[in-house]
């Protein structure tokens, strides 16, 4: 029993160190002193040094052991090469991180593919959307993505028009009742686009843990919302969770460049999801947006995820902006552009 209870502290430890967690011991007055105590049972926690029974053994003895939450700043990355396909299989020495033009040490990496995901998708239901069939197309390259999920993955409906952003259906694992509240969206109303993406983050980045991102299908014309676009980039430079955005347009492709309004849509969703490591996409039919839905799957799937502590202990509400490179300079890298270092 006591070495079940050795075995699970050290698991306790492990895990504390690699998922922000540091932990240090303090003897109690009149504990030994020395090279063998447990001041050096602290010191190869702290280095990640897996510890013996010996070790935790000290470490029960000391009478304290003290847990502190350390800053630990996420990256979830996408690496693709000059043709635009996924890059997979590269390992934590092949990227270099630089945070402030300072240069940091990765501390988590991963690349689990069997990590489950889960999706938020932000539906553009305003009026707008019901011309050209354009509603009815993103709902179905919506069902046509949760088909293509694991049992494991999780997936949300957010819906927005007027100046309503509000859950439909919360993160679940039921197709059934996902596909059944997605089928009754109707259109009405204006376009919030910009408080939509302000509220995103907040909404999804607290839904849990795993791998997470929002997929925001809309024709782009904002004509309703509160905040102002400064106000929303603002925001979405404060999310952790990527943004991917798909512009619908019935436009044949060769007139969205002569139309400035619908360019300058485009360039949002674009700013939206450059901001926080996703992709924009511009669509036109309903092939085109089963492409990208197919395509944000797939970056999702084989995204890595890259984390480390700041060299700078200030927590000073700052902005702070992230350089993430690999060695080889053909391979194109999205994630975060920063974060602001908040209290």
């Amino acid at each position: 029993m006591i070495r079940k209870a050795k075995s699970i502290l050290g698991l306790f430890l492990a895990a504390a160190l690699g998922f922000g967690v540091s932990t240090t011991s303090r003897a109690e007055p009149g504990a030994a002193e020395g090279g063998g105590g447990e001041g050096s049972a602290a010191t190869a926690v702290a280095s990640g040094v897996p510890l013996d029974d010996a070790a935790l053994e000290r470490i029960l003895q000391s009478g304290y052991v003290e847990v502190e939450k350390v800053r630990l700043v996420l990256l979830p990355t996408t690496v693709e090469d000059k043709k635009g396909r996924i890059v997979r299989n590269l390992a934590r020495e092949d990227f270099t991180l630089r945070e402030d033009h300072i240069p940091q040490t990765i501390q988590f990496f991963t690349s689990e593919t069997a990590t489950p995901v889960s999706i938020a998708f932000m539906l553009d239901v305003s009026g707008s959307m019901r011309m050209s069939g354009k509603l009815e197309a993103a709902k179905e390259a919506i069902r046509y993505f949760v088909d293509a999920l694991r049992p494991q993955d999780r997936f949300a409906l957010i819906c927005f028009a007027d100046e309503q952003v509000a859950w439909v259906t919360e993160f679940t694992s039921d197709r059934d009742l996902f596909l059944l509240r997605l089928a009754v969206q109707i259109g009405y109303g204006q376009t919030a686009l910009h408080d939509a993406v302000a509220a995103a983050p907040g909404l999804v980045q607290a839904s849990g843990d795993g791998k997470k991102a929002i997929v925001l299908i809309t024709d782009g014309v904002d004509n309703a919302s509160v905040i102002t676009l400064e106000e929303a980039a603002e925001t979405a430079k404060r999310a952790s969770v990527p943004i991917y955005t798909v512009g619908f347009s019935s436009l044949p492709p060769g007139l969205v460049p002569e139309q400035r309004e619908l360019r300058t849509n485009f360039e949002v969703l674009g700013l939206f999801s450059e901001e926080t490591g996703g992709t924009a996409y511009a669509v036109h039919d309903p092939d085109e947006l089963k492409e990208a839905v197919a395509r944000i799957d797939e970056e999702l799937r084989f995204q890595y995820l890259i984390g480390y502590k700041p060299t700078r202990s200030l927590w000073n509400g700052r902005y702070r902006s992230i350089e993430l490179e690999t060695r080889k300079n053909r391979y194109v890298v999205s994630t975060r552009k920063g974060y602001y270092a908040t209290p």
